[in-house]
This record gives structure tokens, C-alpha cells and sequence, in this order.
């Protein structure tokens, strides 16, 4: 049985060897078909089936010759549709695939005729048209050997996947456009912050302080005006409660914009944090900076100091762990930021869980500055989380000095 299939598959290349039709227009099916009458017979009625499904098929099918010669053995399909060319160019000149391939492609065409490793795997190749139209078509290639284990030859079917192809080229741009509305997005939110923290300082704790100053004076004079006590403690609980007051704009402003970052750079803002983070929580959080000034700039060093704020909170929540080591680091133009605890270990089912905001913001941060997130954890070893981010030559104006101007402060305070 493998003797008649030799046969009948020696058959189908021999008949696939076609003359050239007279009419230069004539497609491959055309010169196939006449060619194969010359072997006539039930061979040709066998085969004929076979060959209309390859003729109205919306895929390319070829055989090509790699030893002794270089030829096309075969070609069919939709040849004109993918390449722009007739199945009897093909076979007049066995080189015009790879003048008719995109020339950034053509290596991938040329590798596979020199080594069989190279067809394991679908390529995706651009055939040029005439008209300049270009037509993306994925190849699956098989090789087929001789008895002393040589590469004779090349089949294949390549399919028109432009849509595919286009689809996934709009979706990348879509991709990216999001990418950039949110990164002006969290721009604007931090300069917005930066913003409301710099006016409710300036403005709400002047003008607290202003107020607690009066007061002050005010008490000092009825004293002396012999008030009455009650009056003299009422003021003063006034007082008190300007007090309070002051120490909530300071920390609301503290919390929309560290000053710190703006004034001292990201090491001395992530030190603060740290000592924060201590006096709420309680833990041990131990930082080490290899340098004070960085060469981030301002975005970067923003979008890295709220993933430590985020991964501090993460920490509080989910890794029940006592101790939190955090490293700063620059080497071989990259800026490394690394959080370390010694809690329960992040699992494989929380880092995939697709409500873990704080993970993907996290992510979503380090990719708006160029940078990349790695996340891993070990059970009952903590969890480690790295940033790295390369660093820029140019530093853009600080965030804090592009709102609006201050406005200038009134007479009489």
C-alpha cells in the first residue's frame, strides 16, 4: 500500500510540472490541468477532485524544489489573490518569491530553504502587489526529505490573514491612544493635586495661622480688661480648634502632594513615607537609598513614589507581615525600586485575580513611565515587588512648578 501511495504522489509532481500556457495570462490551474491530459487516464479523473478544491480554495498551495534544482514543483489556490502573481510566473522563474516578498520578509523565506529548522514554526510574510497593495500571508510549511535525510523540497499553504493583521494593528494603536489618555490623565490628576495642596497650604493655612494669631491677641487683651473666665476659655478652646485645623490642611496637603517629593526627590520622600507608615501601623519599614539625587524625572519619580504607597497599603491588608525592606537603586542606566515583607507570600491566584485594582494600578503606573512591575511571593516567605524604570537625560519641569501661578497674598494678614 505505501508503494501505490509513492506512486500516485510521484504522479501528482510529475503532473504538476506544467508547459507553460501560451496565453501569459492563463492561471496555474489552466496549465496543471492540460498538463496533466497528457498522463491521461484514471489518474487524472482521481486526481481532478482533489484539484478543483485546491482551485476554489481561498488559500495558496505549493510544492517548491529545493535539491537538485531550485523549482517550483507546484503552485495553486488563490495565487494571484495573495501574491500578485500568476501560478505560470511562478513557474518560469522559481526566484520571483522572493522579489514579490516584502524585502524586510524575505529572510524569513530564504531560511526556510536553507534550513528545515526554520519551517517548525507559521510565518507571516508580506506579499507586494504591483498596484503596491501589500497582503499579509501566514505560511505553514512542512519539509520533505529523500531517503539520505536531505531537504529536497518545501510544501506549503499560506493563508491571506490582512484582516488579521489590520485588526491587531487598530487595536495596538487603540491600545496605545488609552495608554497615553491615561497617562495624561494621571498627570493631570497629580498637578491637580499638587494644585489643591499648594492653595489649601497657602491660603486655608495662612490664613488658620492668621486667625489662631488674633485670638491670641485677643485673649492677651481681655485679660487685661478683666473678662471673665469663661469668656477667657472659650477663646481659647478656640484656639484649640484653629489648632486642629491647621494640622488638617497640613496633612491633607501632605497626603495630595508630599512636599517632600517636589522639594527633596523621590529617596527622602520614600524615607518620610516610611516613618509614616511606622507611626500608623506600627511595623518596622527600613529603607536604603544608594544615592539622594536621582536622575528621574518628575513623572517617574511621582509614578514610583504611589507604588510604594500602594504596596505599603497592600502590605497593611493582605501580607500580615512585621517588617518591610525597601531598596533604591540606579545601575546600567535603569532606576530600580524594590519592597520587600516578610508576610504570608502574594499566591498565583491574587495575582490574577482581575479585582486586585491595586495591582493592576500599580502595573498600569510603571508601563505609563516606561518601566516594568514585577511582582513574586513565596508562602510563608513574603512577597517582593521590583520597578524598574530607565532614566532620562532630559528632567521636565517639576510638577509642582507647572500649576498655576501663586496667587500673591492679600494686604493686612
Amino acid at each position: 500500500m505505501n508503494t501505490d501511495r509513492a506512486a500516485a504522489t510521484k504522479g501528482r509532481i510529475e503532473a504538476a510540472q506544467p508547459s507553460l500556457p501560451e496565453d501569459p495570462d492563463a492561471s496555474g490551474s489552466r496549465a496543471d490541468i492540460t498538463d496533466r491530459k497528457k498522463h491521461g487516464g484514471a489518474e487524472t479523473d482521481a486526481e481532478r477532485p482533489f484539484q478543483r478544491l485546491i482551485d476554489n480554495a481561498h488559500d495558496l498551495v505549493y510544492r517548491t524544489r529545493v535539491l537538485p534544482t531550485r523549482s517550483v514543483e507546484y503552485i495553486g489556490g488563490a495565487v494571484k489573490e495573495i501574491t500578485g502573481h500568476t501560478a505560470a510566473e511562478f513557474y518560469a522563474d522559481p526566484d520571483l518569491a522572493a522579489k514579490a516578498i516584502h524585502p524586510d520578509d524575505v529572510h524569513h523565506h530564504l531560511e526556510t530553504l536553507r534550513d528545515p529548522a526554520h519551517l517548525k514554526a507559521a510565518v507571516t510574510l508580506r506579499w507586494v502587489h504591483a498596484d503596491g497593495t501589500i497582503v499579509w500571508a501566514e505560511h505553514c510549511r512542512v519539509p520533505v526529505y529523500d531517503a539520505a535525510g536531505n531537504l529536497i523540497a518545501v510544501e506549503g499553504i499560506a493563508r491571506d490573514v490582512s484582516e488579521r493583521v489590520e485588526t491587531q494593528r487598530r487595536l495596538r494603536e487603540s491600545q496605545e491612544q488609552m495608554r497615553r489618555l491615561a497617562a495624561r490623565i494621571q498627570t493631570a490628576r497629580e498637578e491637580e493635586r499638587a494644585t489643591i495642596a499648594r492653595e489649601l497650604h497657602d491660603e486655608l493655612g495662612q490664613t488658620l495661622t492668621a486667625i489662631k494669631l488674633e485670638l491670641g491677641r485677643t485673649t492677651g487683651a481681655m485679660k487685661d480688661n478683666r473678662v471673665t473666665p469663661m469668656v477667657i476659655d472659650r477663646l481659647q478652646s478656640l484656639i484649640g480648634l484653629v489648632e486642629i485645623g491647621i494640622e488638617t490642611v497640613k496633612r491633607i496637603t501632605t497626603s495630595l502632594r508630599p512636599p517632600t517629593l517636589d522639594h527633596f526627590g523621590l529617596p527622602a520622600a520614600v524615607r518620610w513615607e516610611a516613618m509614616m507608615f511606622r507611626s500608623r501601623t506600627g511595623l518596622r519599614c527600613h529603607v536604603r537609598a544608594d544615592k539622594e539625587i536621582t536622575a528621574l524625572n518628575p513623572e517617574q519619580q511621582t509614578a514610583l513614589f504611589r507604588i510604594f504607597q500602594e504596596a505599603l497599603t497592600n502590605v497593611v491588608r493582605h501580607a500580615r507581615a512585621s517588617a518591610v525592606h525597601v531598596t533604591l537603586a540606579e545601575q546600567r542606566g535603569e532606576f530600580e525600586l524594590r519592597i520587600r515583607d516578610n508576610g504570608c507570600g502574594v499566591t498565583d491566584a491574587q495575582l490574577s485575580d482581575p479585582r486586585a485594582i491595586g495591582l493592576l494600578g500599580m502595573r498600569e503606573r510603571a508601563a505609563l513611565v516606561g518601566g516594568t512591575f514585577l511582582i513574586a511571593g513565596r508562602r510563608g516567605k513574603g512577597t517582593s515587588i521590583t520597578v524598574r524604570v530607565p532614566l532620562t537625560t532630559s528632567q521636565p519641569k517639576p510638577l509642582a512648578a507647572r500649576g498655576r501661578r501663586r496667587a500673591p497674598r492679600r494686604q493686612g494678614r
